[in-house]
């Protein structure tokens, strides 16, 4: 039996975690040690049975920075590598409509501490349109505001939070991916149920552990990309690759440390 490892970055900048040079020495890596990249359909099918992966791994981005065009974008289709980013509709909304160039063309990367707030810091429908159409991108839901559902706001109104997103990306792009992944990573039961209602298929947490077939749609583990380190990710890789390690370490504190090399 196998597990679909979830990779999950936010940025890629000069200015982060990880940069544009550390993200293409990640690409290099799966490619490497054989993984393919899943799309949604297809980590779906892996996680009821339907058709498992093999060797396998899903790149996944948060909130639907610019810099994931700028500079990820071109990187994932140079080696024909597949991701999905989720986005905040109501950020989409306010992003700047025109097309921005990418470093392929020459572009410096963003400064995203400076705008990563603001509507010139998020994706445009024009570059999620751009991004899908090549099929190098799929986009998911990240909900309509990305309001804290559990920490600071009621979630009476996680329905219509669901519904006007995919509404959105419906109308927008022409296309529905299924899936919506949690702000923050929080879900409470009951939930699956509401996204199920609404239409989505697929569930993204932060919650770390195997993606195994019979493992819950609703409730996808991922872990975060923390650095350009290849050896940490190698490590992690090899980690989520394997169900029982990955329980293991879902379960057991202080195996960061020692994947991450901080012994």
């Amino acid at each position: 039996m196998s597990s679909v490892p979830v990779l999950m970055y936010h940025h890629v900048s000069d200015d982060r975690e990880v940069t544009p040079r550390g993200f293409e020495e990640h690409l290099l890596l799966l490619k490497r040690e054989g993984f393919r990249t899943l799309s949604l359909a297809e980590l779906r099918a892996h996680l009821t049975g339907a058709q498992p992966a093999g060797r396998a791994a899903m790149i996944t981005f948060d909130d639907g920075y610019l810099d994931n065009w700028v500079c990820a974008y071109p990187l994932l289709k140079k080696h024909g590598l597949r991701a999905v980013v989720s986005v905040v509709t109501e950020r989409a909304e306010l992003a700047r409509s025109a097309f921005r160039h990418r470093m392929d063309e020459g572009a410096a990367s963003p400064d995203t501490r400076k705008d990563e707030r603001g509507p010139e810091g998020f994706l445009s429908w024009r570059e999620l349109d751009a991004m899908a159409a090549s099929g190098v991108f799929e986009v998911a839901s990240h909900t309509h505001t990305h309001r804290d559902f559990r920490r600071e706001q009621p979630y009476a109104d996680l329905r219509r939070e669901l519904v006007e997103s995919r509404r959105l990306i419906e109308e927008r792009l022409g296309v529905w991916s299924g899936a919506v992944f949690w702000p923050w990573g929080d879900c409470e039961p009951g939930w699956s149920m509401t996204a199920r209602e609404a239409g989505y298929r697929l569930a993204f947490t932060t919650q770390v552990g195997a993606n195994t077939p019979g493992r819950d749609p609703f409730a996808v583990r991922r872990f975060k990309v923390k650095s350009d380190s290849v050896q940490e990710l190698s490590r992690r890789l090899w980690l989520y690759s394997r169900p029982v390690m990955a329980e293991l370490y879902a379960n057991v504190h202080g195996l960061d440390r020692w994947l991450s090399g901080k012994r």
